[in-house]
């Protein structure tokens, strides 16, 4: 058998007064009384509230969900262990895999923007396997150590069928180390493909990360963007799962792809030059009949309109299109100008949009039917690419300062007000949000080409996503729109 984290006597002195307590009523019964524990002494399982089902999506169903007291408006980074994936082969034929699975989990727990994932050393002594049984879990040394929790996780060939290779069963837990006992996730033993395995380890993030919070996690949630190969290559759609470190191309045109945007159903759009002209693709096929420029198109969040950015001839304005053909219902604007990058507010009523109608690149709103446009008061002469959170609280955009670089800024729809929050002396460029708000994906020129950055929504937190020599562009964070 082979682990992928080994695990060190060390005692890290965490102040365990910050880490999230359950509300009285949230209490459930311990396994055992973890202070009461020898060293190496086993405690008597606690029975299931529910058994784990098999399939692909696992839920947390443990009474405690949403009641551990953690905060938005006060969030506290919870201590957790780096997670344990045991290979339970004879030789360790899956340890590449378990290793891929261990590190892929301690990406999507940071990713949650709830847990701090702890070296792989902050464990405790006495081997590194005995948490592979409940009944030998060692809550009080984990504890110690300075882990609020522990994912683990066994992988074994399916049904002990050792000629499947490219499936994988796999059972995951979350150990709750103060409450002695673990998490009760449903669907937390499935079989899965080998090319299934991260996204299934996802879920399983999602759901522990929505009980913990309360709210819905973004762990494993996709981002759309274009991206070149230097020095020859075209633009194309690629789409990564967040926490995966993998990357899946969507469009194969060998032709420039761009603007990614997310349709309803989960469908993905972009503008495309497949037949040397700017179209809009849904899953490859042509959305509409427009000649012309086709340069972007948004859903509105009801899944009812489409908002698109098209040129016939001279200046670009924006149109509402049926959702299902793309055919026009409306003109939405009349401005001899530019006027373009439609973004819905989340109630589906107004479009804030870019107009050079002030002499210079600005954000304006309108009403979903095009009525009551007016200008966002925003510093500078040259301010695009808005983004408006799923609160519809605020609205992301970037503005040009000194030195033509671009910064990431947020509108404050109640005050008024505009924060700056990428701080840097770099091109940082085409915000998107996360689905629930917390955090930011954007561009970012500060190793010289455009790469792909995750930041919190108030610009901390900054995290690179793929280090390779690619350049990324106009990222776009799924939403999920429904079919109408």
């Amino acid at each position: 058998m082979t682990v992928t984290a080994f695990v060190v006597l060390t005692c890290c002195g965490r102040a365990y007064g910050q880490w999230p307590r359950f509300d009285a009523g949230a209490q459930s019964e311990p396994d055992v009384e973890i202070e009461s524990l020898l060293p190496g002494q086993a405690p008597r399982p606690r029975p299931a509230t529910q058994p784990p089902r098999p399939g692909l999506v696992p839920e947390a169903i443990d009474q405690r969900c949403g009641k551990f007291g953690w905060s938005l408006a006060e969030p506290v980074m919870i201590p957790v262990a780096f997670p344990l994936v045991l290979d339970l082969t004879l030789y360790g034929e899956l340890e590449p895999d378990a290793v891929r699975m261990a590190d892929a989990m301690a990406e999507q727990l940071a990713a949650t923007g709830i847990f701090m994932v702890n070296n792989r050393d902050i464990a405790p002594a006495g081997g590194a396997i005995t948490w592979a049984s409940p009944v030998a879990f060692d809550y009080l040394g984990w504890r110690s150590a300075g882990n609020w929790m522990v994912v683990t996780a066994t992988i074994a060939p399916p049904s002990g069928d050792t000629t499947d290779k490219e499936k994988l069963t796999v059972s995951l837990s979350a150990w709750l180390t103060e409450e002695g006992n673990s998490l009760q996730v449903s669907s937390s033993t499935a079989t899965v493909r080998k090319d299934e395995l991260i996204s299934f380890c996802g879920r399983f993030v999602d759901a522990v990360g929505q009980c913990v919070s309360g709210i819905p996690s973004a762990a494993s949630s996709r981002i759309a963007y274009s991206k070149r190969t230097p020095p020859h290559g075209v633009k194309e759609i690629w789409v990564t799962r967040v926490g995966s470190a993998e990357q899946t191309r969507i469009s194969s045109d060998g032709k420039l792809a761009m603007l990614p945007a997310w349709a309803p159903g989960g469908s993905l759009a972009w503008t495309g030059y497949r037949n040397d002209n700017p179209d809009l693709y849904v899953d490859g096929v042509r959305f509409g009949n427009r000649p012309g420029m086709n340069t972007g198109i948004a859903w509105a969040p009801d899944g009812g309109r489409a908002a698109v950015t098209w040129a016939d001839e001279g200046a670009s304005d924006i149109y509402l299109v049926n959702p299902a053909s793309g055919e026009i219902i409306s003109r939405l604007t009349s401005w001899p100008g530019i006027e373009t990058s439609p973004s819905w507010s989340p109630d589906s009523k107004q479009i804030a949009f870019v107009s050079d109608r002030g002499g210079s690149p600005g954000i304006f709103v309108m009403n979903a039917d095009g009525s009551g446009a007016r200008p966002l008061p925003l510093d500078g002469d040259y301010n695009t690419g808005p983004d408006w959170s799923p609160d519809g609280k605020t609205i992301l955009y970037q503005s040009r300062g000194a030195g033509s670089r671009f910064s990431i800024h947020a509108f404050d729809v109640l005050s008024g007000t505009s924060k700056r929050l990428s701080t840097d002396n770099f091109n940082n460029e085409e915000p998107s949000w996360s689905p629930d708000g917390r955090f930011i994906a954007y561009t970012s020129t500060r190793d010289g080409r455009k790469k792909l950055f995750i930041m919190n929504r108030d610009g901390s937190g900054v995290r690179q996503v793929f280090k390779d020599g690619d350049e990324y562009f106009t990222p776009a964070w799924e939403r999920v729109i429904p079919k109408k």
